[in-house]
């Protein structure tokens, strides 16, 4: 399999050390050059609003760093990247930044599929990244792209990948599964329910719905009796969700804050600025162990 190929060819660069000392060098690529890459995020912001903040991703870095180096050789049990996985997603470039890191940090190589969307920030952010890859002698297809009119003409492609990832909306992802005989994955983004009573609160909301958009985030919208919003939102017992609630009764704040089963409760305020797209990277690796 390609995989196997991968882990040997990778083998040298991708240590922990050697690891950090690559992503530290992404870091310095997105410093030196912040001008290409606003001049691309200003491009793409004019056609879909959606802002792109460059501390945030160098912000990503530092977290990645954080966790836990998951490639891991003893006599015992190996740990290793799968392969070369395909990412297919809604082209939000905080979501394409963080999996070519945690691909990175995991051993993997990746392939990302690029459409139509918030394309030449997408671009710009991974030739950043290969160029830095490029000053450590990293394989040239450790970080590829690959421009499509659809996603699902992936299929046709799919023996040259180890996994295929999907991230976004499940109904989309059932679809495509149905048509491919390789290993795949899904990752979901969080469902929004959300409560208002006033009209002051329009703008936050109106930007709510932009970055929901972008991210294929639902929001189920609420606006009628108190008791029948709870129960509404409570009904498939989603504790996983994100509850935000607009309101200047502190009555009403105080019911929701009591009773609805929510992961997180935003009171009048955006979680956009502090929602993190994070990758699980056990989804990223295999594990092979040894008995003698």
């Amino acid at each position: 399999m390609i995989g196997e190929d991968t882990k040997i060819m990778n083998s040298f660069y991708f240590k922990k050390k050697k690891v950090c000392e690559i992503l530290d060098g992404i870091k310095n690529g997105l410093i030196e050059g912040r001008r290409t890459i606003e001049k691309a995020l200003s491009l793409d912001y004019k056609q879909w609003e959606y802002k792109i903040e460059i501390e945030e991703l160098i912000n990503h870095i530092d977290i990645i760093k954080q966790k836990e180096y998951l490639p891991k050789f003893s006599k015992e049990k190996v740990v290793d990247g799968i392969g070369k996985i395909v990412l297919i997603c809604n082209q939000n470039p905080y979501i394409i930044f963080n999996f070519v890191l945690s691909c990175l940090y995991t051993n993997n190589k990746v392939e990302i599929v690029l459409e139509n969307k918030m394309i030449a920030t997408n671009k710009v952010l991974l030739e950043t990244i290969k160029k830095a890859l490029k000053k450590f002698e990293v394989e040239d297809d450790t970080i590829t792209y690959l421009e499509l009119n659809n996603s699902e003409d992936i299929i046709s492609k799919q023996d040259n990948y180890d996994l295929i990832y999907y991230c976004g909306n499940k109904s989309s992802y059932l679809n495509l599964k149905k048509r491919i005989h390789i290993d795949s994955k899904f990752e979901e983004f969080s469902e929004i329910d959300l409560y208002t009573d006033s009209k002051d609160y329009k703008e936050q909301i109106i930007e709510i719905e932009k970055w929901a958009y972008i991210n294929e985030i639902k929001i189920n919208f609420y606006k009628s009796d108190l008791d029948e919003v709870i129960s509404e939102m409570n009904k498939y017992n989603n504790i996983n969700k994100i509850t935000i609630v607009f309101s200047k009764d502190v009555n009403k704040i105080a019911e929701f804050v009591k009773r609805v089963k929510s992961e997180k409760i935003y009171v009048n305020r955006s979680p956009i600025s502090e929602y993190v797209i994070e990758f699980n990277l056990e989804n990223l690796i295999y594990t092979k162990n040894i008995i003698w």
